[in-house]
């Protein structure tokens, strides 16, 4: 048995990580089931999982860009 945190966080039992070879960054989902909650395991990251949610990649060479012009125009608007 695990306890549940008051953060709401459960540990997952050694013994069943390493049964179904749960790695750290893998990506859990939670389904209900009538009263039945069940726990799914996704081999991945979360950058896959929001790709798989989303269908959608994120563009990090775009997100880059344009952190650079916000921290440039921060930058001229101090001088």
């Amino acid at each position: 048995m695990s306890r549940i945190t008051k953060k709401g966080q459960v540990t997952i039992p050694k013994e069943i990580r390493d049964r179904f070879d749960i790695k750290a960054n893998d990506i859990g989902e939670f389904t209900v089931k009538e009263k039945v909650i069940i726990f799914t395991v996704k081999k991945g990251t979360i950058l896959d999982a929001h790709k798989i949610k989303t269908d959608r990649k994120i563009d990090f060479e775009k997100i880059r860009e344009s952190m650079k012009e916000d921290i440039a125009a921060e930058v001229t608007e101090d001088l």
